[in-house]
């Protein structure tokens, strides 16, 4: 669909090393850029990535390497998709943010007074905005969810609304790695004039205006011979090829009864994140982890709030709470499930202290298992998305990605 555009890109590159290519556009000023992001490529660190990046309006890379099998048949094209895992919750921020924009809802509204039913419990208080920082504690459910259930929304809302949270609402955060979309979804769904889950929703108020290769929910009629598929990981790697993952988290993602493993293991108990990449997931529309995704399409989804939201009837107000953050957990930003500090807002992740991600702190965006990392940065104007199909074992800065992203904000000063 969307390709990048035209007049905005200035001397196409090719860079070949040792039979594996890289192949894409690079702008005059960037080519440390692209050298960075053969790095991956060339040591085989990744089977497969792309990586877009636009600055004040114009792409300054549009970059794919390697493979999108295991197989290594085919090379990566530059308008394939992957599954994108956690970067599929930035996409539901932007939903939530267009709702908040229609009327549909309010951030500092209470989820009860939309969704009656969630109030159980003592969640009654809890407000649509901490509903969407991951700060009502439903990261883990007791439903038991599989790829023959994970469709039913019905079923899945009813029972997040009845469970009781993992800790008091408001007092703490950690990875909804699966509810958030729900959540969102029901919001949604509930206020909508239409009735439309996030899926629908998402497609026909986002993607579809900005003709974007980004979904919540394949639809049948995209070319399956397009979507780069995952290398995952199981969870002996994560103790043999062990990186930056915390290791508290690695021993509580395997023992039974932790949040972690509560979390993390439901639907999938122990098979690792690359068991998701299959037909029944990709259609389900799961809108934390199920998002399918070009570099390109999500990079043109955030240039959009780059250029304040207006083309999809974001208010000034609504991307002033999206810049400025929802407020910190009252005891702090230590996630629950993951052990480690991360600062959830309005359905994204947004920079801090211990993870300076971008250039300012305007900047909102997602992360995902395995490496990839979307975000807008809208005071230096910056779109950003770097993908990969095979995943890493690390918590985030993935290196075969950080270095793409350090090598283009040391061009943004060299320019400068």
């Amino acid at each position: 669909m969307q390709q990048p555009d035209c007049m905005h890109i200035q001397n196409p590159t090719e860079i070949s090393f040792g039979g594996y290519c890289t192949r894409g556009y690079i702008a005059p000023g960037f080519e440390p850029v692209a050298h960075a992001f053969a790095s991956a490529i060339q040591a085989q660190s990744a089977l497969g990535a792309a990586c877009t990046i636009i600055h004040r309006g114009r792409t300054v890379a549009d970059l794919q390497g390697g493979w999108r099998q295991k197989t290594r048949q085919e090379q990566w094209q530059g308008d394939d998709i992957a599954l994108v895992y956690s970067l599929t919750k930035g996409l539901t921020g932007m939903a939530g943010a267009v709702a908040v924009s229609r009327g549909l809802f309010a951030y500092d509204e209470p989820v009860a007074d939309i969704w009656p039913e969630f109030a159980a419990h003592g969640k009654g208080n809890v407000t649509v905005g901490q509903a969407l920082s991951e700060q009502a504690g439903l990261a883990a459910i007791d439903f038991k969810l599989s790829l023959d259930n994970i469709a039913d929304e019905e079923a899945i809302c009813a029972a997040i609304a009845a469970q009781k949270p993992s800790w008091t609402p408001g007092d703490h955060s950690g990875n909804h790695a699966y509810t958030l979309g729900w959540i969102a979804s029901e919001l949604i769904c509930r206020r909508d004039p239409h009735g439309r889950r996030l899926p629908r929703f998402f497609a026909e108020e986002i993607a579809r205006p900005l003709g974007v290769d980004v979904f919540i929910g394949l639809p049948d009629s995209f070319d399956r011979n397009r979507i780069a598929r995952i290398k995952g990981f199981g969870l002996q790697d994560l103790f043999l090829h062990h990186t930056t993952m915390p290791w508290l988290l690695t021993f509580k993602m395997c023992l039974p009864g932790t949040l972690a493993f509560r979390t993390l293991n439901n639907p999938l108990i122990l098979a690792g994140p690359g068991a998701l990449d299959r037909e029944a997931f990709w259609r389900a529309g799961q809108g934390a982890a199920g998002g399918m995704a070009s570099a390109r399409g999500l990079a043109a989804l955030y240039q959009a709030f780059v250029d304040g939201g207006e083309k999809l009837g974001v208010t000034p107000k609504v991307m002033a709470t999206l810049c400025a953050g929802h407020a910190y957990p009252r005891k702090g930003l230590k996630d629950q499930v993951l052990t480690a500090d991360m600062y959830y807002s309005h359905g994204f992740e947004k920079p801090f202290a211990e993870w300076e991600y971008a250039g300012t702190r305007s900047a909102f965006g997602s992360f995902a298992v395995g490496g990839s990392l979307a975000f807008a940065d809208p005071e230096d104007g910056v779109a950003y998305a770097w993908i990969t199909n095979q995943l890493g074992t690390g918590k985030w800065d993935d290196p075969r990605e950080k270095i793409v992203r350090d090598a283009f904000y040391a061009c943004l000063e060299m320019n400068a």
